[in-house]
């Protein structure tokens, strides 16, 4: 079962403002589920943002506009239903497999590492899927908003996460990090 987190620790959580001891999990089921918690604190700062902009005279975002990008947000994660098990049979195969050191997940240094580590690939990631036709092609939908405010956030083509498999670079999954699991953080041995 997931861990219970406070509502403020799961605010922090979204900015990165939380420490490696409270992002520590003895168990993969402890670990929670981080878009659940984001969720409800991402329409509290779509609502504030609309607030914002009435406050300064400016035009309000299209509510059919933002109903497209939730729209696209939701049927993006049909993936993770779909194809989330195969990849962590895969994750974990690799895992015990390949790994080549296990490194201590309480050391503050891991967790800055893993924290660059994460976003250089991420990095690399989106900076091809904007450089190669077929990938450009799936991720295109995210930039395909006339409009510029929280909800285009949420765009994501339901497509790309395949089109990136098909390029060997899987986005937003466990197996788009694979470069990290030969060196793997270590959850108490329990992998």
């Amino acid at each position: 079962m997931a861990t219970e987190r406070a509502p403020l620790q799961s605010l922090r959580a979204m900015f990165y403002a939380v420490t490696p001891n409270e992002t520590s999990y003895a168990t993969w089921e402890e670990v929670p589920n981080f878009v659940d918690e984001a969720v409800p604190y991402f329409i509290l700062f779509m609502f504030l943002e609309c607030i914002v902009l009435k406050l300064q005279g400016r035009e309000m975002p299209r509510i059919n506009d933002g109903i497209n990008s939730v729209s696209h947000g939701l049927l993006s994660t049909l993936h993770s239903f779909l194809f989330r098990p195969v990849e962590l049979v895969i994750y974990s195969w690799i895992f015990n497999n390949y790994r080549l050191i296990e490194l201590p997940w309480d050391s503050p240094w891991v967790w800055f590492a893993a924290f660059f580590l994460t976003d250089f690939l991420y990095y690399w990631f989106h900076r091809i899927s904007h450089e190669s036709n077929i990938v450009w092609a799936s991720h295109q939908v995210h930039h395909s908003s006339e409009e510029y405010n929280l909800s285009t956030a949420l765009r994501q083509s339901a497509m790309q996460k395949y089109y990136s498999m098909v390029s060997g670079l899987q986005i937003q999954s466990n197996m788009y990090y694979s470069p990290m699991i030969v060196f793997e953080l270590t959850f108490s041995g329990t992998i």
